[in-house]
């Protein structure tokens, strides 16, 4: 090689060594990647949040204190005269039943004895 083109430019280019440098730094990745750790904190942070406060209804509801002494007294009257009224009512459709049951029979008896009568012999 002539010694003039070892002092050109192009050729003293062409003579290192090159590699890839990334466009974006390293520091904008580390960012990204502890932003998407903060938002899934976040959001497990919430998500444990509102379980809890569901959990802590529940046990309100089962520590509740019991009911007053006369509230469960004015239930037990109203249960009570429930279960009269029922039994009255059951007791009527019950002799309703019996005296129906009864007015068949005296209407089948009566209709047997009548079918007899008009029979032609």
């Amino acid at each position: 090689m002539r010694k003039v083109d070892s002092k050109r430019l192009s050729l003293q280019l062409t003579r290192q060594s090159y590699s890839l440098t990334p466009k974006r730094g390293a520091g904008i990745w580390l960012g990204l990647i502890a932003a998407v750790c903060a938002i899934a904190a976040l959001g497990a942070a919430g998500f444990a949040l509102k379980r809890s406060h569901e959990d802590v209804r529940k046990f309100d509801a089962l520590c509740a204190p019991p009911a007053s002494e006369q509230t469960l007294r004015d239930q037990l009257a109203h249960a009570q005269l429930a279960l009269e009224q029922e039994a009255a009512s059951r007791a009527s459709l019950e002799q309703r039943v019996k005296d129906s049951s009864a007015e068949i029979q005296r209407l089948k008896t009566d209709l047997a004895f009548l079918t007899k009568q008009h029979k032609p012999d």
